[in-house]
């Protein structure tokens, strides 16, 4: 399915490039010029079904008409010589059938309402009769689906208007789908922003790990293109509808193999509507955090409104609509563990529970362990763990100034976090214009979004990390053209950007610690000490991404034969001006002393970094195109076929600034690097492609699938399919691919001093001289040893991910459906973080090895401290059941539930650079069970009037629930005992049975807490192993969460009402604790100290009109 493509002296990189850029502009122009712009099928549906007599034969040319009730858009078309007929690209809405022949009575349905992607259908039945008569019935389309082989969710506005939303973020509604996993706490902490915006989050689809979901936004690219998330969904009173389409995507769709998530924004109609809100939150309505000593003291107005029309009956239509959230608070319950005042004394007797001997060594035994404090350049004990504080560091005496004693047991302190103001604005306009040929919608979102850092001059722990500013702007126009009844032509352009960046909250810099660095203005400070306590101001950043694109479809109906194709040009750019690392940062973690904190106290650092920074403008350019055809074999098989090319083109930078490692080769465009140290760009080193690595002109994903009606009432389908996906490149891993010298240099140390790292690295001082950005000429000078991060793989591709599916579909009563699904996948050629592969340059044991000759024992000791590279050789597998029941809103009542058991095994983040697949096993998404349940209930009546109508009717009882399983984590040795500098090392195992380790939740909380794990049966790895315990063989804890909204709606004239809103978000107020600490020597192993949101308390009032 591949084809390489390595750049010869013929051709280069960037020719080959442009060639096929101008290609895919010239081709969607030939199409421009022959024709009116065009809508997206990203934003429509389509409506098809089989006109037969009485008998059941087939009537063809006979004439069938769709009409839009809301803007009057009509179409029509003639069924074929099978009776069949299909309507391509129908904007969403509710629309009424017509169809005529003669010699049959005209056939009439109503209150057929497509909705986004759904692939309706709608059997007519003609019977004899004069054509002025008349047949009107009043039907949805059929509710299993059965001509589509695509398995998706619909999340309709009904959901998206009247279920609970903590913040009104009704991108938390993809998570109704099955087979759907909100990972955002996993990677970040528990209520975390996934993104540098509020709503971001990382979700897994079907084992897909994070940024494998693609965002359309009416049509256009809705993806912080930095790790592939969304970006912030607008308002739920601008949003009419959105769908995530999971299994058997047509070849259409791309980009992501997890799925895509297509969001529609309202429209204007020939009614003005509209609405004004207020929603509030205030912290003394909500119950107290698990941990925390108060309840929380936020406060947060969310207020707006939205307003649609006409500005031309049936013509031209307009829709706007604002939202402004205010937010002030301060985190309750942090909880850090700190000096006691003994220690800060010199006394860490407390680290040695077992006692000492006669002689003050600690006593310590496999089953009663203590840790021995040592001086860490002799290696002699201190006898009692007794070390003088004339001893400890100045820059460390100087912090714990700043750092509260502990208020709880042992090392527990628990205080307040920074106070956060954020403020939030969000605008949206949108034009469509419809003619009997042609459709046409333009929409502008705008989002302003900004976190000023909290500065915390007294005490440092409480340091705001997430200071920030960011606008999003998203532009989509689309336009779709009827050439004739069975040919469409769809435009689409759409623009997506992100500008703003990091603002650091720092109080002072390193240098007013006593440090010999440099940092620039403001600085950031980031210090962090094993599983005892950490802080980190942020840094001073900019960026400015985005991405552009123009894509075009066609569609042509044939016979039985629905053909589409079409391509894209996609233009991702990237410019970053970031001051990351340049204050440096400074990590304990290797225990050098015998304990991460008396590693503090005496200022030996397990990892020093420090570089020149990250300014780089990236661009990259994705060329995409496909072919697909739906092929109606009988009217109860359709099959689908289709082919999907996505050749990959490696980001460039424009300055040239790429790197890569070639050992032996010496570099011609700069001779004085050192030697394996080559570079791309234009002017590129033999060997090095210009970009870092080569083109792959191969990617060619097949999409096989089929639907098929198991009954001739349609209310049984067997779907099913296959196909190969290929996910694009986030721009995260691009960011460090300057920090290398000459341009940004960048130094990571394995050990250091607090005091004077370079010094002790008998080191001249680099900085402030050699701060980025820089792009020196060929007589550039070099200071070993460097560290390179940005390094990929030269012969690097796409992830590649195949797809199986089947799927059946049955309907139980008039509104209910059933579905059960089997689902897998596996993907290769993954991206590795090259923070875990230092393959290129481990520190070999042997004999002699210690934690102190890291850099003497690496492959290139004198001219590299580390050699990272992103790579594309992981592996995944995912295979689940998904059990799904839905009710159609019908009678006031809509229920969607599902049930997933799945597994997911990778061999993602590596820790023995010498063995992969020591890391294979269960993924750290990976959730065993999962349920879901959603609501929307409007409570019956009764048959009142007056007064007792309006007090007793309008109400609404809508609710969330979800339950699943805990997330797997390993357990870490906490020591680089493998003594490889990776850092990553796992505990040794030294009980009978994994099952016994796990404790479980069935038990009080103050136990679950004190002791997630039975932490006796984990122990340092041995010296010169990466440890014995397997991959994630432990769970944390399980997940329950139930939020509930009481709505009220009252009218106040014929097109006017009021509704009052109370929402309750986890209203049992269920402790969802976090994860626990998984580091075996830590003094708090198997404890944990976070939960999630308590019960929280959000009051709203809506004008309706």
């Amino acid at each position: 399915m591949r084809l390489l493509s390595r750049p010869a002296s013929q051709f280069s990189q960037t020719q080959i490039t442009r060639t096929l850029s101008t290609v895919a502009v010239a081709l969607v122009g030939v199409v421009l010029l022959s024709s009116p712009p065009l809508v997206a099928q990203f934003t429509t549906a389509s409506l098809g079904g089989t006109v037969i007599d009485p008998s059941g034969a087939a009537v063809p040319n006979a004439k069938v008409g769709v009409r839009n009730k809301d803007t009057a858009l009509t179409r029509s078309v003639e069924s074929a010589s099978d009776g069949g007929f299909l309507f391509s690209s129908l904007p969403v809405g509710t629309y009424r059938l017509t169809v005529e022949k003669a010699g049959f009575a005209t056939y009439v349905q109503d209150g057929i309402e497509l909705t986004l992607n759904q692939a309706a259908s709608v059997p007519v039945t003609l019977k004899v009769g004069q054509a002025t008569e008349e047949i009107t019935v009043t039907a949805n389309a059929e509710l299993v689906v059965n001509r589509d082989a695509t398995v998706g969710q619909l999340v309709d506005q009904r959901r998206v208007a009247d279920l609970p939303l903590n913040g009104r973020q009704a991108q938390s509604l993809v998570f109704l789908a099955a087979g759907t996993v909100d990972v955002t706490d996993n990677y970040c902490g528990l209520g975390c922003h996934g993104g540098v915006y509020p709503g971001e989050q990382q979700a897994s689809v079907n084992g897909a790990g994070p940024g494998q979901v693609n965002y359309q936004l009416d049509g256009a690219p809705h993806n912080d293109t930095y790790l592939n998330m969304n970006l912030p969904f607008p308002n739920p009173d601008a949003v009419q509808e959105f769908t995530l389409q999971r299994e058997n995507m047509s070849a259409e769709f791309g980009g992501a193999s997890g799925g895509v998530v297509n969001i529609v924004t309202k429209s204007g109609t020939n009614a003005i509507h509209g609405d004004g809100f207020e929603f509030l939150r205030n912290g003394s309505l909500n119950a107290r955090n698990f941990f925390a000593p108060t309840q929380d003291t936020l406060k947060r107005n969310q207020f707006g409104g939205s307003i649609g029309g006409p500005i031309r009956k049936d013509k031209l239509f307009y829709f706007g609509t604002y939202q402004g959230t205010r937010t002030r608070s301060a985190a309750q319950g942090v909880i850090a563990q700190v000096p006691t005042a003994a220690e800060r004394n010199g006394d860490f007797s407390d680290l040695c529970p077992p006692g000492f001997d006669a002689s003050g060594n600690c006593m310590s035994t496999p089953a009663n362990p203590g840790v021995q404090v040592r001086d860490p350049d002799t290696g002699t004990p201190f006898p009692n763990n007794f070390i003088d504080p004339a001893r400890f560091s100045l820059p460390a005496v100087y912090f714990l100034n700043l750092i509260p004693k502990p208020n709880g047991p042992e090392h527990q302190l628990t205080f307040a976090g920074p106070s956060i103001r954020e403020n939030e604005d969000q605008w949206m306009t949108k034009i469509d214009y419809a003619r009997s040929k042609h459709q046409i919608s333009g929409r502008y979102y705008w989002t302003n979004f900004k976190h000023p850092p909290f500065v915390a001059k007294d005490n440092i722990l409480a340091a705001d990390a997430n200071g920030n500013q960011v606008r999003v702007q998203n532009i989509g126009i689309n336009h779709t053209f009827t050439a004739s009844p069975n040919l469409l032509l769809n435009t689409w352009f759409g623009l997506a950007r992100q500008r703003g960046g990091s603002l650091s909250g720092a109080p002072f810099s390193f240098a007013d610690a006593g440090i010999k660095i440099a940092a620039p203005t403001p600085p950031e400070m980031s210090v962090w000490v094993g599983s005892y306590f950490a802080f980190n101001t942020n840094h001073k950043g900019d960026f400015d991404r985005g991405e552009w694109t123009i894509r075009e479809n066609v569609t042509l109906v044939k016979g039985s034969h629905e053909l589409k194709f079409g391509g894209e040009f996609l233009h991702v750019k990237k410019h970053l001006v970031n001051t990351f690392t340049m204050s440096g940062e400074f990590d304990f973690y290797n225990s050098l002393s015998g304990d991460d904190l008396t590693d503090f106290f005496l200022g030996r650092v397990s990892e020093f970094l420090q570089g020149g920074g990250e300014f780089s403008t990236l661009r990259g350019r994705e060329v995409s195109a496909y072919a697909q055809d739906n092929w109606r074999v009988s009217r109860r098989l359709t099959a689908q076929i289709g082919l999907r090319w996505d050749p990959y083109f490696p980001f460039f930078e424009e300055q040239g600034r790429t790197v890569c490692f070639n050992p032996g080769q010496q570099s011609k465009r700069y001779p004085n690097a050192p030697s394996g140290l080559v570079y791309g760009g234009s002017n590129h080193d033999p060997g090095c492609p210009p970009g870092g690595s080569y083109n792959n002109l191969g990617n060619f994903g097949p999409r096989l699938g089929f639907a098929y009606k198991l009954t001739e009432d349609g209310r049984t389908s067997l779907r099913g399919g296959l196909g190969y996906y290929y996910t694009g490149m986030d721009s995260h891993w691009y960011n460090v691919m300057v920090d290398v010298a000459p341009f940004a240099p960048r130094f990571d140390f394995l050990p250091s001093d607090f005091v004077d790292p370079y010094g002790f690295q008998g080191l001249p001082n680099p900085f402030p001289a050699q701060y980025g950005p820089k792009l020196p000429g060929p007589e550039a000078t070099f200071l070993t040893p460097v560290a390179v991060y940005g390094l990929f793989q030269k012969d690097f591709v796409l992830p590649q991910v195949g797809t199986w599916n089947l799927t059946l579909e049955r309907q139980l009563a008039k509104d209910w459906v059933v579905r059960a699904s089997y689902v897998g996948n596996k993907a290769s050629h993954l991206n590795g973080d090259y923070k875990a592969d230092r393959e290129f340059n481990p520190a070999i044991y042997g004999p002699g090895a210690t934690n102190l000759n890291t850099q003497q024992r690496r492959l290139y000791p004198d001219d590299f401290s580390t050699i990272g590279q992103v790579t594309s050789v992981n592996n995944s597998h995912h295979e689940a059941l998904q059990l799904n029941v839905e009710r159609r809103f019908s009678h006031g009542l809509s229920v969607l539930a599902n049930y997933t058991w799945s597994k997911t095994i990778d061999d993602i983040n590596w820790t023995n650079p010498f063995d992969r697949k020591f890391d294979y096993g269960k993924s750290n998404d990976d959730i065993s069970h999962n349920f879901k349940l959603s609501n929307v209930w409007q409570i019956p009546s009764g048959n009142f009037s007056g007064v007792a109508a309006r007090v007793l009717g309008g109400w609404e009882l809508n609710s969330i629930w979800t339950w699943r399983g805990g997330f797997p984590f390993s357990v870490y040795s906490g020591e680089d005992n493998s003594l490889s500098g990776v850092g990553r090392d796992r505990a040794d195992f030294i009980g009978n049975s994994i099952r016994s380790v796990q404790l479980g939740s069935g038990r009080p909380h103050g136990q679950m807490i004190l002791k997630w794990f039975d932490t006796s049966q984990f122990m340092t790895n041995t010296i010169g192993t990466f440890g014995n315990s397997g991959k994630n063989i432990l769970r944390g804890p399980k997940f329950f969460n139930a939020d509930f909204g009481l709505l009220k709606t009252t009218k106040t004239t014929e097109k006017t009402s009021v509704q009052f809103r109370a929402e309750f978000f986890n209203i049992f107020n269920n402790v969802n604790f976090g994860m626990p600490d998984n580091n075996a020597t830590s003094g708090t192993k198997g404890q944990i100290f976070s939960a999630g949101s308590p019960r929280i308390l959000q009051f709203a009032l809506k004008f309706i009109f």
